[in-house]
């Protein structure tokens, strides 16, 4: 199939919608449309241009040239074959394969694959290995892009291989020459001393999305379904607790900045009147908050103004702010004065985007749930409260759980943490109680010695009558051999020793 168009008529189309949508609609690629606006010289906008001019800011559109020498309407483009996953260049050709043309490509298929399944070639997840010549051919042969998917790792991850391999690799804009015939030569190889062969590791594929419980996904549906219309009013009517609370402050501090009679205070202590942001967040989260409370839930403000909403008992901490975007302005008179040479004749400063942000604040929020909710030009704020309050809801029966498990799992460290110290404490009395054995046992042996040497003093020839400190001898042997018989560690018997032995506990010894 082909679409025909003049050079104005495709001229509109190209700066009318993104070329990512234009091609979708045309059925043809990025490069082949790239390539048509290339030769027939028509200007196409730059990066940056739709995000810019979505959020207002000035954009320039050139006006359409002359047609270049050569060119002839009507401009035709062609419709893309559905692509076929391309066998890698390295791998060993099958000499039954035939070509199968694809867009400007030549693809080998062997007979016994066929093109669809090739198509749905899942992504490979083992390692790759190669040597340098290898994968010096395959770069030269397929883009880097469409080469990574055969490798399961992303084009810029290939060319970072290649180059800590000093490998080349075709530079940016090579391809769409390459198709009409007009690409530079191929970078011959350079030498390298390292003979290692080179292994290209898929990238892990991300977790799977965590799924809702079903029953928290049923309270989460028939919220959703029950506030499905939930309408901000216009004006602010019987506010919440919480958004009447803000509203009496606010009124409070502008009757103190009236009363004030020095114009520096009045001014400081002045609030300013509500923007049209604010009075539009006051409706909505009036809106949300009432919605939430018909749910069985409870919003309140803690300290600094924190808000946080109460589910099943579970605190939710959120936030409701306004985007904000940077914004070059022109340096004030007292800033011009202490410009140095060299600096910008502009700052930057952040100043309101007036999208809300609505921001789930809460630390251990379940995985499963969204924490944030970002408005913009097709998806406002108000839209998007029945997903919020769903999300709420299902919110409550997942910090319960998460609760009962930290609980349980606070509950099992503690009794870990005590078996670890009752284990430490008998490994300790025990160590004491063999600490006491072993000094019994060296008390016993040196008693021992001092039975010799009694015994020995026995023998010797001493006068019976012979008086030391008003004891005679055989009153000193006596009262020797008493100590003696006090000091035997297995006076006792056997039962003695070791009811001494565990009367040790872990503390007896403090070293």
């Amino acid at each position: 199939m082909e679409h025909h168009f003049t050079r104005q008529e495709l001229y509109d189309r190209v700066w009318s919608k993104p070329i990512s949508h234009l091609v979708v609609e045309l059925g043809t690629t990025t490069g082949n449309l790239s390539t048509l606006l290339r030769h027939a010289d028509i200007p196409k906008p730059s990066s940056g241009h739709w995000m810019r001019k979505e959020f207002g800011k000035p954009v320039e559109q050139p006006p359409l040239p002359p047609a270049p020498s050569g060119c002839v309407e009507p401009l035709v483009v062609d419709t893309e074959k559905p692509s076929v996953k391309r066998k890698l260049k390295h791998v060993k050709a099958n000499p039954d394969a035939v070509s199968l043309s694809v867009g400007t490509q030549q693809v080998l298929v062997s007979p016994a694959e066929d093109p669809v399944q090739l198509s749905l070639k899942p992504r490979p997840t083992q390692p790759t290995t190669m040597t340098r010549e290898e994968l010096y051919g395959a770069v030269w042969t397929t883009p880097l892009s469409r080469l990574a998917e055969d490798y399961g790792i992303s084009g810029n991850g290939l060319a970072k291989i290649c180059d800590r391999e000093n490998i080349p690799y075709p530079p940016r804009g090579y391809w769409a020459k390459h198709a009409v015939s007009k690409a530079p030569k191929q970078t011959p190889l350079p030498k390298s001393s390292s003979t290692h062969s080179i292994t290209i590791r898929p990238t892990p594929l991300p977790p799977p999305p965590i799924e809702l419980p079903p029953e928290v996904k049923q309270q989460a549906d028939k919220a959703r379904a029950s506030e499905a219309a939930l309408l901000v009013p216009a004006r602010l009517l019987r506010p919440h607790t919480v958004i009447a609370s803000w509203l009496t402050e606010h009124e409070q501090k502008k009757r103190q900045a009236r009363s004030e009679r020095d114009p520096w205070r009045r001014n400081l202590y002045d609030p300013g009147d509500f923007s049209e942001t604010d009075r539009r967040k006051h409706r909505i989260l009036d809106t949300l908050f009432k919605a939430i409370e018909r749910q069985g839930g409870k919003v309140k403000q803690g300290e600094r103004g924190i808000l946080f909403a109460e589910i099943l008992g579970e605190k939710v901490e959120f936030q409701v702010r306004e985007k904000q975007k940077q914004e070059r302005r022109p340096l004030t008179d007292n800033e011009k004065r202490w410009k140095s040479p060299g600096d910008k004749d502009w700052k930057k400063d952040l100043v309101p985007a007036g999208w809300l942000v609505f921001e789930i604040k809460t630390w251990q929020w379940p995985n499963a749930l969204p924490r944030q909710w970002l408005e913009s030009e097709k998806q406002p704020m108000d839209g998007m409260l029945p997903d919020i309050l769903a999300t709420f809801v299902a919110a409550g029966p997942l910090l319960v759980q998460q609760r009962k498990d930290r609980e349980a799992a606070e509950r099992e460290r503690q009794l870990a943490e005590q078996r670890r110290y009752e284990e430490q404490r008998r490994r300790k009395r025990d160590a004491n109680r063999w600490r006491h054995f072993r000094e019994l046992a060296q008390d016993w042996h040196e008693l021992a010695a001092v039975r010799d040497f009694l015994a020995a003093l026995r023998s010797m020839n001493i006068a019976p009558t012979a008086e030391i400190d008003g004891r005679s001898v055989e009153e000193w042997i006596a009262w020797a051999e008493e100590w003696l018989q006090r000091a035997d560690p297995t006076a006792g018997g056997v039962g003695k020793v070791f009811e001494q032995v565990a009367g040790i506990t872990d503390w007896t010894y403090r070293d």
